[in-house]
C-alpha cells in the first residue's frame, strides 16, 4: 500500500473519531443543560453504554480493573510520554480538571498510553510528576497493547492509529490518536465526550462531571 494511502487513511481515522466526538458532546451539552429533564431534574446525556472488564497496571505497577473504578466518575484521555505536542495540551487540562476537584470528591483521572510499549509504570510516574498528579485521583496506566487498545478503542471509543515507522517525521508522528476526554459515570457507563480542543475544554469537563456526581 502506498505510504501516501496508509497516511490519508490514519488522519481518516481521526478525523471521523473527532467528529464522532465533536456530535456526541454538541447533543450531550444541549440535553445536559440544568432544567432540561423535567422529570427528576438530573443530567440527560447522550450516551449510556457500559465498559467492559480491563486489567491495566498504573504507575505504581499496581494492578487497576474496572470493578476498582466503581462508584467513581472518570474522565479518561490517551496520551504518551514521548509526545511533545498534543498530549502536553491534554496533561495540562487534566492538571486544571484535577486542580477544580473537590477535595475528596469520588473522581478519578486516568489517562491512556497509546504507546504500552515504551512507556512502563516508572516511565509513566515520571510524566505524570512533569504535571503534578495527586497520587490519589490521577491514574496513568499501560499494559499489552491489545488490552490498552481494546480499553481505548472499543470501550470508549477513542480513536489509536500507530504510524508506520516510513511514515514519521517526528516524536508527535508516532501515534496519531484523539484529542478528547471521555465521561464515564459511577456505574462505569460511558456517559459523554468533551474535544480537549475547545476553548472551554476544562469547564465543560469539570460541568459534565458535576453533573454526573449528581446522577443516581
Amino acid at each position: 500500500m502506498p505510504k501516501t494511502l496508509i497516511e490519508r487513511l490514519s488522519w481518516l481515522v481521526l478525523l471521523s473519531a473527532m467528529l464522532m466526538t465533536a456530535v456526541v458532546f454538541v447533543h450531550s451539552e444541549r440535553r445536559g443543560r440544568p432544567g432540561s429533564n423535567a422529570g427528576g431534574g438530573h443530567s440527560v446525556f447522550l450516551l449510556d453504554r457500559p465498559v467492559g472488564d480491563f486489567r491495566l497496571t498504573n504507575q505504581f505497577d499496581i494492578p487497576v480493573t474496572r470493578p476498582a473504578l466503581e462508584g467513581f466518575v472518570w474522565v479518561v484521555d490517551v496520551i504518551f510520554s514521548r509526545c511533545p505536542g498534543q498530549c502536553h495540551q491534554l496533561s495540562q487540562q487534566m492538571r486544571e480538571v484535577q486542580k477544580r476537584l473537590p477535595v475528596g470528591a469520588p473522581v478519578r483521572l486516568v489517562s491512556l498510553t497509546a504507546d504500552p510499549e515504551y512507556d512502563t509504570p516508572a516511565v509513566l510516574a515520571k510524566y505524570g510528576r512533569r504535571y503534578g498528579y495527586d497520587t490519589n485521583n490521577w491514574l496513568f496506566l499501560t499494559g499489552p497493547k491489545a488490552d490498552v487498545y481494546g480499553l481505548a478503542v472499543k470501550e470508549l471509543l477513542f480513536s489509536v492509529v500507530e504510524q508506520p515507522e516510513g511514515t514519521r517525521v517526528s516524536l508527535n508522528d508516532l501515534f496519531i490518536h484523539s484529542t478528547a476526554f471521555a465521561l464515564v459515570d459511577r456505574r462505569g457507563h460511558l456517559r459523554g465526550v468533551v474535544q480537549g480542543e475547545l476553548t472551554n475544554a476544562v469547564d465543560q469537563i469539570v460541568h459534565q462531571v458535576e453533573q454526573l456526581l449528581r446522577d443516581r
